[in-house]
């Protein structure tokens, strides 16, 4: 007999668990998973610098390396944050498995049982699968169309112990909102005076289809409060699992040693043939390739949606990102609506708020599948949550 497993561990399925099952959904269209195009991989440049690299490099590149990653990359990033506002040496990156592993390990550093999270209502999934294993107290903000209610925040954290805020400020998963500069500023500043660490989870900074893009709330730190978590896995491959997280000295030092009990440092092979990408290739042109491709996709949803959800419905009109946040009335429930679809799978919104649970939003994704695929599929829920108003009214 096996035994028992420690009283962390949630025996039952996750909700990252559920989202991964309905994205594999073959005969279903997959408005659930945060999917990139697979057909937008640059899978020959790729292949291209992979193989460079391992043919022109020494031996070195199959040995242990730095916890913090290939020191070339972790430079080109530095390069790159001075775009987005934010000064910093190799020595403040850490390349990562994704921005999901830094999430984890500044979960790791920081929490203790029952401390303090803030947290956007609803958020991503993932980061609250990260958090929950500290059994956190949790503080729900509400989200507004350029971001957080930061009044509301800053009365929590004027009552409350907190450790963390957790937020996604550029094209928000799951509703794609994005957080205006002068709430950058706010939030930085309120970290400061608070002595609160804020995780800036921006894997989407990138995927911006209109407008000008905005400053990192890192760019704002006034007392290295702030750390900025970004990702490869929506631009080139997730694949690859590479991210990277910026911030303090003192927290990157301190992550590099909790790193070691962990996974010791990311594949050094993926890393230089990474780096060999960037050399040989203009990944700007490349994500300008996703911005165009992308944004038609997204407009097709929103007039999807616009033709076929019921006029008791409402949705997010981001300007970038991965998804689009559809708030059904309050009588309808989600879940029972992703049973009765015949045609389509979405996320669910319970699953997205830490706390109140809000079982009337679903997140969809537009990203992952053809624009004849969204039409048919935003025709299908629209049929769906039109039956189940009906339904009601009988």
């Amino acid at each position: 007999m096996i035994p028992a497993f420690s009283n962390r561990i949630n025996q039952e399925p996750t909700s990252l668990d559920a989202l991964f099952r309905l994205s594999g959904r073959a005969d279903l269209i997959s408005f659930a998973g945060g999917y990139p195009d697979p057909t937008l991989f640059p899978k020959k440049e790729l292949n291209v610098a992979f193989e460079s690299r391992i043919k022109n490099a020494s031996a070195e590149i199959f040995q242990y390396r730095s916890t913090l990653g290939y020191e070339p990359l972790r430079k080109k990033i530095s390069n790159y944050a001075k775009t987005i506002g934010v000064s910093c040496e190799t020595d403040n990156i850490m390349l990562t498995q994704g921005a999901q592993q830094g999430i984890k390990l500044l979960a790791s550093l920081f929490l203790d049982d029952f401390d303090g999270v803030v947290v956007e209502a609803p958020t991503y999934v993932g980061g609250l699968e990260a958090f929950n294993e500290h059994k956190p107290t949790y503080y729900e903000i509400p989200m507004e169309k350029d971001g957080m209610n930061l009044d509301i925040l800053e009365d929590t954290l004027d009552k409350n112990e907190v450790k963390l805020i957790y937020t996604i400020p550029n094209f928000q998963n799951p509703t794609g909102y994005c957080m205006s500069i002068e709430k950058r500023k706010r939030l930085a500043k309120l970290a400061s005076e608070y002595n609160v660490i804020v995780i800036e989870d921006d894997p989407y900074r990138e995927l911006r289809y209109v407008g000008e893009s905005l400053p990192s709330i890192k760019s704002f730190d006034i007392s290295e409060n702030v750390v900025t978590l970004g990702s490869f896995s929506k631009i080139l491959s997730p694949a690859l699992r590479c991210g990277w997280l910026i911030g303090a000295k003192e927290i990157v030092n301190q992550l590099s040693s909790l790193r070691l009990s962990y996974d010791c440092q990311s594949s050094n092979v993926l890393l230089e043939g990474i780096d060999e990408y960037l050399e040989q290739n203009d990944i700007g042109k490349h994500i300008q390739k996703l911005r165009i491709a992308y944004k038609q996709k997204m407009d097709t949803m929103i007039r999807g949606l616009a033709d076929n959800l019921p006029s008791e419905c409402s949705f997010s009109k981001p300007k970038g990102g991965f998804f689009l946040w559809v708030t059904l009335p309050k009588e309808l429930d989600a879940k029972e609506l992703l049973n009765n679809t015949k045609k389509v799978t979405f996320l669910e919104g319970s699953s997205l708020f830490a706390l109140s649970k809000e079982n009337n939003h679903l997140r969809l994704n537009f990203t992952g599948i053809t624009e004849k695929q969204i039409i048919e599929g935003c025709n299908d829920l629209g049929n769906t949550i039109k039956d189940a108003l009906l339904e009601l009214a009988v």
